[in-house]
Formats: C-alpha cells, structure tokens, sequence
C-alpha cells in the first residue's frame, strides 16, 4: 500500500521540476531574443576599436585614418591605446601651432567632459602615437559609438602603376589597447587593425605657388633678372616624394618645422621663410656653415641675408655680376692687391711723384 501510494506523489514532484526548468528556459530564450533585437548590439560580444581596412589618400598624398569605437551595449568611460604605422610609407607629423599639447594632426570627436592626450614618439618603432581618452570624475561621460579621433598621415613612398601598396596602421600590443569605466572597472575591448591605401597616381597635388618654375630665355640672362630654376635644373614634378614640390624629398625634409610657419618642412615650399622658395636655394651648403641653404637665412655667410641680397622680386633673385649664379649663393670674394705707397717730395709740381711699389 505505502508503495502504491508513493509511486503517484514521485510523479507529480518529477513533473513539478521539469515544468519549474522549462519555464525557465523558455524565459532565458525569450530574454536574448530580445537583447538580440537591438540594433548594435551582439548578445557576448566585446567593445571594439576599428581602423578601416584601406584609408585613401587626398590630392596632397595625406590620409585621414579614423579610429572608430563600437560599445556593443557597454558602457565605457576610458580608453587608452597606442599607434603603430608603417614608418617607411607614412609619416606623421607632429606639429602644434596652436599649442595646446595636441598635434594639429589630430582632430578628436568627443566632448571635452574627456581627458584627451597624445603623446608622439618617432623612436618608437612600436607604438609611434601614445593616446587617451578618459573621464574620471563623475557625472561620467560615455565614450560614443563612432568615429573618436581622426589621424592625418602623409604617404612619402610611391607606388608603382600597377601595384598599390597597403602600408599598414595597426592598433600596438604594447601596451594593447584598454577600455574602462571611470571607477576603474575593466571591460572587455577587441580591435582590428587597418592601413592606408597608397595608389600610384592619386588626384594630383596642386603644386605651392612659390615652387613652380618658369620659363627662361635660351640667351645669357640680363643680370638681375635669372628666372627660377637654376640653370641646368629641371622642374620638379607632383610626387608622393616631393608634395610640396620643392625638388627635395620628403626624407631629406623631414617633418619638423624650421620656420615656425605650422607647415612641416615635407609640406613647406619656403622651408626657412626667407621669401625665397626652397626650389631655388638648393640642398647644398655654400658657406659650408653645416645648415643647408634652404634653411640658411645667409646661405653665403656674408652677414647679409638671402632676403636682402635676393632683391625685390625673391622668385626672381638678382645675379648683379651676371655670373649665372644667384647673389645669395654667390660666395664672396677678396681681392689681395699689391699695397702701393705714394711719397711726395717738396720739388716743383712738374716733377712727377716717386711711387714704391711694395707687394703685401
């Protein structure tokens, strides 16, 4: 009897819990299917940092790589990450006219609620941009979906017709990149790296207007007026080399800027800001002073500056002795004579003067 009545209430608990699972299942199920629905967001997925695959160049050889966040339903108010570009296909250049401790070749897209900071280092082969975007003190505020900042990276090797080059911008792994809340909880972040697209023949830079050459007589020029470039010398041409077409490349300029102008010398058409373009003065180093002459503001080291000697029109500097050779390049001279001392005696003034000749 105890066992015949046992057997019914076994059943009834069974079925009790089956009904208690299922009901949960059925309620999990229905709980990602809604979470799944929401456009953005994958049930598991990490936040991601993305550079796109293939950044095209402008009509100046520059790429503006953007860095894009994905938060995937978190809620992030920290990210700190480091860039790592193809050092020998792009260049960056660091320069801060406004100085406010951002390269100008940064544009950021948050609000300024966020600490933003960058920090350069062309040394470090492995992570050349240090950057940060954080806010720690609350009402935090949420880093957004979307583009966060945008990079401008210059293109100094040339592709050949027929093959584009890939030079790639990647995301360091040290340190790899990291994403938080502003109390410091960790959150999970992937990335994907991208690159710049370097085609041969991108639209064609328009050339700086102190750098291009016109056309000389085929006769002995009229001293003072020598039309650029120096004789002998054939104008340069738009290259992803020589963007500021300025007969230098890139590498030769570098990306500092001499001049203080907020143009990187690579860019700049008057590295010196003399007035003279920098397709005329040349990479040589006539005083031999260890400054090349288009960043010499006295290439000759004659105490007087190029800017002075160049004359009124410095597109078209004077040669005043006709030599061929710009009077700002022109390395002086002095001329040793023999030192003539002349005695005059007291006789009649129809009697000539004795000279001494003495050689100095």
């Amino acid at each position: 009897m105890h066992g015949q009545h046992g057997r019914p209430a076994t059943t009834t608990l069974q079925r009790t819990l089956l009904f208690t699972a299922s009901a949960a299942i059925i309620f999990v199920l229905a709980a990602l299917q809604r979470i799944s629905s929401l456009p953005g967001i994958t049930p598991g997925a990490n936040s991601i940092l993305q550079i796109p695959a293939e950044s095209p160049l402008d009509n100046q050889y520059v790429a503006a790589v953007p860095v894009i966040f994905a938060a995937n339903g978190r809620t992030a108010n920290v990210t700190m990450f480091s860039i790592d570009f193809d050092e020998t296909c792009l260049l960056f250049d660091p320069v801060d006219a406004d100085h406010n401790q951002i390269p100008d070749n940064i544009t950021f897209n948050v609000s300024n609620q966020f600490i933003q900071s960058v920090a350069f280092d062309a040394g470090d082969s492995d992570s050349e941009l240090d950057i940060m975007i954080a806010d720690y003190t609350q009402p935090y505020a949420v880093l957004p979906d979307g583009v966060l900042l945008t990079m401008r990276l210059a293109a100094i090797c040339q592709a050949p017709p027929d093959a584009p080059i890939t030079a790639p911008v990647r995301f360091s792994l040290a340190p790899a990149p990291s994403l938080s809340t502003g109390a410091g909880s960790e959150l999970r972040v992937d990335w994907l790296d991208g690159s710049v697209l370097i085609t041969a023949n991108p639209a064609a830079p328009t050339p700086a207007p102190t750098a291009t050459a016109t056309p000389g007589p085929t006769t002995t020029p009229t001293p003072g007026t020598i039309p650029p470039p120096t004789p002998g010398t054939i104008p340069p041409t738009p290259n992803a080399n020589d963007p500021d077409v300025d007969g230098i490349m890139s590498r030769e300029e570098g990306a500092s800027d001499w001049d203080g102008d907020g143009i990187p010398n690579y860019l700049d058409a008057d590295d010196d800001n003399d007035g003279i373009p920098t397709l005329l003065e040349g990479v040589g180093d006539v005083d031999g002073g260890g400054v090349p002459n288009f960043l010499d503001l006295d290439s000759n080291g004659n105490d007087i500056s190029d800017t002075v000697e160049a004359g009124d029109d410095p597109l078209h500097p004077v040669d005043r002795d006709g030599n061929g050779i710009y009077d700002f390049l022109d390395i002086p001279y002095k001329l040793h004579l023999p030192l003539i001392v002349r005695e005059w005696s007291s006789t009649p003034i129809d009697n000539p003067p004795v000279e001494n000749r003495e050689h100095g």
